[in-house]
Parts: structure tokens; C-alpha cells; sequence
């Protein structure tokens, strides 16, 4: 099954820990007819073709719902506020409990006036039907305005998932030779005129002047890579296809991530979880879902407030390494695995 956000397919192994229930999935990421691809990407206005298309894969998605009949439970992995209309009667006709996943929907809808009429859509939904719930990664939404919140009864709050599939290099108990020299990472989608540029100017500096025998690695899509990535002292890795992605985070010891606010502040972050599923250290920036991903239920990392706080938290990351190599990480997996998950989907289930 082809999914939006690949760090979420451990979701799909849930089935195997509620034998009671019977759970069907749904993605938009489902083929476009052809002739809708060619004329959609044929209009003049992009963002308008992209809203066009965006628009068939939720009905498309709704109507696939009615086709289950041997399941009780549907499972929704993502949706935008703003093509609710036809999705959420089709969902809710359906009978069965559904589960519809949120991804920065509530924290979009801040800034955005159409999102944000989505969101008092699905709202009345939610209160309309009960058997339609909201899933809510890492916290609950009592850190946003109130009418960005949605109902109590509704909602669902599970971990980000891991990737059980990825795993840290050093295993319980192991630790890193003395004389190992510690890899720093940047990874993801580079722009000069981003924070990220910052970043990596003060990961830069940090490599040169530290004590510690420090390299700085950066990973991001060679096909988007800008120039001046080529003149900076890093090892660069092709993170295009997936499987190299991976490999880059099992590499890197101490992972740097950066995120705007009006993005982030209620979101999570799928680089942080594939990350920390590979065993990496982990310095973000301080927001309160990013801060929970990173601390619960055991610390396998830090946030920082600006960037004059990164070197000191460097210093303390290499320290821990060094200390306690990735044990941390291992029991971090346990309470986001897909068996911990289900039981907070169906605690019914598991009394």
C-alpha cells in the first residue's frame, strides 16, 4: 500500500496484534485516471490542478470505504481540511468506526482561512457522528487556541510510530570505540535561504573548532541539491530513493533538524521518528510535539530555542554516546511499536 508519509506503514502491522478486530486501510495516494492526470497538468494555474486532483483522491478514498464489508474498522492515514465536503458523509455513511489520522491539519488551519473552515467541517462531524475519531500524534491539542481544538470525546493520541524495520546500529549495552569519530547529520531538503543554511554554517563552525574529532554529514535529494553544498567541508549522500535515506540516518550519530514554527509548532516530525528509529541522537528545535518525540517515554535527544544553544547541546550529545551508546533508543521503540499503538487504538480490547 502506497502511502504520504512512508514512516507510518508500521501502522499497517496492527491487524496482528487485535485478531478481535477486523481493520481496513485507506490512503489518497491512489492512481489518477489518465486523462485526469493530463488535464489537470495541462491548466495554466498549477495550484489549481493540484487541488483538482487532491479533490478526486478524497472521493475517490470515500467511495472505496463503501467496497469494505468483511471489516469493522477503517483506518484513514491522511486528509486535508480543505476537501472534506464529499469525504467525511461518504466515511461516516459507511457505519463503521473510523479512525482518520491528522497531519499538522489543526496547526495548518492557523494560518489558512479555508483550512480552518475544514476544520469546524470535520469539528461538526465529529460531534455529529460518534463513530468517526480523530488520531492525534504525540499530544493533545490543549497547546493550541481553543478553536483549533476538537472534541475530547473524539480524539485518539498515540505515538509517532517507529520504523521496525530500521534499527540502531549499537545494540543494548554496546558503545562506540574510543577513537570513533562522531558523525554529525543534516538531512533532508536543502535552500541556502532557509534557516537550514544557518544550520549548517553553525554545524560548520562546530566541526572546525571542537575538540572532539567531529564530521559533518549532509543528506538530501542530489536531484534538488543546491551548488553551494559542493564548496562547504561535508561528506554529501543522495537521499533520493529510500533505501539510501536510511542508510544515511544508521550512519549519522547526532542528528540536527531545524523547522519554522507557523509549520511545526503542532506537528510532528517524520524525519525525528525515522531518525531516532535508526539510532540516531537527536537536537531539534523546541516545539511542544517535536520536544515530546524526542523525550517520551525516555530521552534520546534535546531542543534547542535558537541556534547559540547547538554547540553546548552537541557537546552533551557526544557525552551521552559516548556514555550510554543507544540503549536509550531501543526502549524508546517499545512504547511506538505497532503492538503499543494498538492497544491505545483498542484498549477494549486489551482489559
Amino acid at each position: 500500500m502506497q502511502l504520504m508519509h512512508n514512516g507510518l506503514k508500521d501502522l499497517l502491522l496492527i491487524n496482528h496484534y487485535i485478531p478481535e478486530r477486523k481493520i481496513g486501510f485507506l490512503s489518497l495516494e491512489t492512481p489518477l485516471p489518465s486523462l485526469l492526470k493530463k488535464f489537470t497538468e495541462s491548466l495554466p494555474n498549477y495550484s489549481l490542478g493540484l487541488q483538482i486532483r487532491r479533490e478526486y483522491r478524497h472521493i475517490s478514498m470515500g467511495l472505496r470505504s463503501l467496497n469494505f464489508k468483511d471489516i469493522d474498522t477503517l483506518f484513514i492515514f491522511e486528509i486535508y481540511n480543505q476537501h472534506l465536503l464529499f469525504v467525511l458523509p461518504l466515511l461516516a455513511s459507511t457505519g463503521k468506526d473510523v479512525f482518520i489520522s491528522l497531519h499538522g491539519n489543526q496547526q495548518f488551519a492557523i494560518n489558512s482561512r479555508i483550512k480552518f473552515l475544514g476544520l469546524i467541517y470535520l469539528k461538526n462531524y465529529l460531534q455529529l457522528f460518534k463513530n468517526l475519531k480523530v488520531v492525534l500524534f504525540e499530544i493533545d491539542d490543549h497547546v493550541i487556541p481553543e478553536k483549533f481544538r476538537l472534541p475530547a470525546a473524539s480524539k485518539v493520541i498515540i505515538p509517532h510510530p517507529i520504523i521496525s524495520d530500521a534499527t540502531p546500529k549499537l545494540k543494548p549495552g554496546e558503545r562506540l570505540p574510543a577513537n570513533t569519530k562522531i558523525k554529525i547529520g543534516v538531512v533532508g531538503m536543502i535552500r541556502q535561504d532557509k534557516p537550514i543554511g544557518k544550520l549548517i554554517e553553525k554545524l560548520q563552525d562546530y566541526v572546525t573548532s571542537s575538540n572532539s574529532e567531529c564530521e559533518l554529514i549532509i543528506g538530501t535529494p542530489f536531484g534538488q541539491k543546491p551548488d553551494y553544498l559542493d564548496k562547504i567541508k561535508a561528506t554529501l549522500y543522495d537521499t533520493t530513493k529510500e533505501k539510501d535515506y536510511i542508510n544515511v540516518l544508521r550512519q549519522i550519530d547526532i542528528l540536527v533538524i531545524h523547522y519554522e514554527k507557523d509549520r511545526y509548532y503542532y506537528r510532528t516530525s517524520g524525519v525525528i521518528s525515522d531518525a531516532g528509529s535508526c539510532g540516531c541522537y537527536i537536537i531539534a528545535s523546541d516545539y511542544p510535539v517535536i520536544n515530546h518525540q524526542v523525550n517520551w517515554p525516555i530521552q534520546i535527544g534535546s531542543t534547542f530555542a535558537n541556534f547559540d544553544e547547538i554547540g553546548s547541546l552537541i557537546d552533551q550529545a557526544i557525552t551521552h554516546i559516548r556514555e550510554k551508546g543507544q540503549d536509550n533508543h531501543w526502549i524508546w521503540r517499545e512504547q511506538r511499536s505497532a503492538e503499543a499503538i494498538a492497544k491505545l487504538l483498542f484498549p477494549k480490547n486489551h482489559d
